[in-house]
Formats: structure tokens, sequence, C-alpha cells
């Protein structure tokens, strides 16, 4: 798997815990300004996620990769627009994932049991389950048809072209 790290901004806490039970180290603070996202996305080459276009300007000036997600956009095409450009896997893999309040590292503790080693949340398989995996399938099937516009020979319209820049 492509590694990727991020740090999300205060408006995509939604998608920052997305990401984290994806398996991807993603950090957000709910109240962290904007010059401290850029030094730790600097600093620890993550990629930041922000709806604030003028920290995503002031990022790209600094070398740092971002990307904008656009105000109400669903959590389906989000996942399936960064799996497209970052490669990211839309698979959920428990063994893989990451606590997805604290960004910890979850430890199997039996069959269906996952245990963070850093804030101690308990996880397991419940009826929230079926609900992130259709999530997942509709995000892949999204980052399907973004690939088969691909390769027909057609490239789909960039986020700048279609008015969500990136």
């Amino acid at each position: 798997m492509a590694y990727q790290k991020f740090i999300v901004d205060a408006m995509l806490g939604k998608l920052g815990r997305w990401l984290r039970i994806l398996g991807y180290d993603t950090l957000y603070f709910k109240d962290m300004e904007d010059w401290k996202i850029l030094k730790i996305a600097k600093n620890e080459n993550r990629i930041i996620l922000t709806r604030d276009r003028g920290l995503c300007n002031r990022a790209k000036k600094n070398s740092i990769e971002c990307f904008l997600v656009l105000p109400d956009e669903e959590i389906e095409k989000t996942l399936a627009l960064l799996s497209h450009k970052f490669g990211l896997l839309l698979d959920i893999n428990p063994d893989a994932s990451r606590c997805s309040e604290c960004n910890g590292i979850l430890e199997k503790k039996d069959k269906n049991l996952w245990v963070c080693t850093k804030c101690k949340k308990e996880y397991w398989k419940g009826r929230h389950w079926d609900t992130i995996t259709e999530i997942l399938i509709k995000a892949r099937s999204l980052k399907d048809s973004y690939e088969s516009t691909k390769h027909r020979g057609h490239r789909p319209a960039s986020r700048e072209e279609s008015g969500e820049n990136s």
C-alpha cells in the first residue's frame, strides 16, 4: 500500500475519521491555526486536506501538497477523489486501521475486538460495519468511473476545470 500521511483542518473531522479507519495516519485538531498546520505538514511530509482555499494556496506556495475538499461534497465522492489522486486503498482492514478518535494504532485482542494502544478505546464489528462497507462500495464505484473515463481516452475534468480547485 502506498503510504500517505495527512493532516485535516477543523472543518474535516469526519473525513479524518474515515482516513483513520482506512489505516492512514491522519492528524486532526479542532482548533489549530493555519500556520501550525502548514508547519506540521512540511515537517512531517503530510498532505493537507482542507476546505480553506487560502490555506491551500499558502500550502502550494510552500511546496506542500494540499487537496481542497468542496463544501457539501458527500464522503463517498471525497474518498473516491482522494483515492484517484493519491492512490488510497478504499478497503477496510481492522488489523491495519487506526483509532478513529486519536489516530493511535489498534491492537487485535480477539477475533472481533481491537483496542487502541493509545486511548484504549475498543472497536468491534457491529451494525456500523455494514454502513462502512456500503459507503466504501459507493466510493470505489465512483473511483472506478473516474478511472474508466480516463482509460477510454477521455480524461475527467480536473478540479480546476470543473470549478473544484484542488
